[in-house]
């Protein structure tokens, strides 16, 4: 009987659509291997990016449905399965069982249920009998309705920090500075209850940072944050610019983190505090690629590194290789926010900004088109209307000109308002 080999990426996040067509060229040029793409829903670009696209529900309860029903479908269509790609949270668990029932290299849907659930990650921290000197578990509670959330509030001293359990791009992350806001926050809080949410004391005073690995290679990425009640990533930075201590106890922390779900998962990203004193704390695991293009970013910044090859080799042969990548300058990236609440109007052309700023730019895209509807209130990365990518031999000189490109451009969008006038409309 003859087969076809394939790939199965389970699920992506956003508008991470794009990155799939890296790794069908990937799959076709390694293994001579198709891509099959699982998704809750098929999507219109979905088919433009994968050889094949199948739905299915990748919802915890619908597990063994959903295995059921991709095993049968594979069987019909003579596919032999080589390796599973989990590229979502949400597509962790299934693709758990996808390489558990096939004997794949992947890990248990038992150790991959941190990689969905936030909170099965801190009760594991929480009872891990050793940790590195410099890291602190932080408390983390489960809410089940609003007199729960302000009563915790109260007790964490009136400041927290609350996001969906089983959510990521920045989905739903905000701050309560004070016992007054978790009315507010519980209700903007409705769409993510189903799926649990959980309550976090706030660290103050501390820098974010990302331990990303993939197939035994590491680097810790520097991660900015907005400001404010939302809390979404603007920019990240590979590889951060860190002394030789703080990055061992960055990645100390981030080694942590993955040793308490599981060493056999080809890919993480774990985000770390870097609070005051040195101490490090856990953000939250992720066992799958990061987001923002840090592996992109990781490609340009490092010499002959290329972790989506790595990662498919992981999927398919099992094969890790424990080295350091070496770095050959920095590469960061930057998202863009509207100036106000409206319409998107006119864009500027950011390669002619670049260009008078003197500035070279390796990647410039908008994420929305015109006449899309933009708020100047970034609430999740979804909220940003594009970025721009640079590279410097340079850290202090990429920092600047991130701000200022950025800058530039976003001072030259144009919005139309839907509500009363304000400066930034016209």
């Amino acid at each position: 009987m003859n087969t076809t080999s394939c790939v199965v990426v389970v699920g992506y996040n956003g508008n991470r659509v794009h990155d799939i067509q890296k790794l069908r060229e990937l799959c076709k040029t390694l293994y001579n291997a198709r891509l099959i793409l699982l998704v809750d829903q098929i999507q219109p670009d979905d088919e433009q990016v994968a050889d094949h696209v199948c739905s299915t529900s990748l919802a915890p309860e619908a597990v063994a449905a959903s295995l059921e029903l991709v095993v049968g479908c594979l069987n019909a269509d003579r596919w032999k399965l080589i390796g599973v790609l989990p590229f979502s949270d949400r597509g962790v668990l299934l693709g758990a069982a996808l390489a558990s029932h096939f004997g794949l290299p992947g890990i248990t849907p038992d150790e991959a249920r941190a990689g969905l659930d936030k909170q099965v990650f801190r009760k594991l921290e929480a009872a891990a009998s050793t940790s590195p000197q410099d890291y602190r578990p932080v408390f983390s509670a489960r809410i089940e309705s609003l007199p729960e959330l302000r009563q915790r509030v109260i007790e964490l001293g009136g400041k927290a920090f609350i996001k969906p359990a089983c959510e990521g791009a920045s989905r739903g992350c905000r701050v309560i500075h004070h016992p007054s806001e978790c009315d507010e926050a519980w209700h903007a809080l409705k769409p993510y209850r189903e799926g649990g949410i959980v309550l976090e004391e706030l660290i103050l005073n501390a820098r974010e940072y990302s331990w990303d690995y993939v197939a035994g290679s590491t680097w810790v990425t520097e991660k900015t944050t907005t400001e404010g009640a939302y809390r979404a990533e603007i920019q990240q930075v590979v590889p951060a610019p860190l002394t030789a201590d703080v990055q061992a106890r960055l990645s100390a922390a981030g080694r942590h983190m993955s040793a308490l779900v599981t060493v056999d998962n080809g890919a993480y990203h774990n985000e770390v505090f870097l609070r005051s004193g040195g101490l490090t704390s856990a953000v939250e695991t992720n066992m799958r690629p990061g987001g923002m293009h840090i592996w992109d970013l990781a490609r340009l910044a490092f010499v002959d590194f290329d972790p989506w090859e790595r990662w498919v080799r992981w999927a398919v042969e099992g094969k890790t290789e424990h080295q350091d990548p070496v770095a050959r300058g920095y590469c960061g990236i930057r998202l863009l926010r509207a100036p106000a609440d409206g319409l998107l109007r006119a864009t500027p052309d950011i390669e002619s900004l670049a260009r008078k700023l003197n500035i070279e730019l390796v990647e410039a895209v908008y994420a929305k088109r015109l006449g899309d509807s933009v708020a100047a209130l970034v609430k999740d990365n979804t909220s940003f209307i594009g970025h721009i990518v640079l590279f410097s031999k340079d850290y202090g000189q990429l920092s600047d000109n991130l701000l200022r490109l950025a800058e530039a451009i976003e001072s030259r969008v144009e919005v139309t308002c839907l509500a009363p006038a304000t400066r930034a409309c016209c």
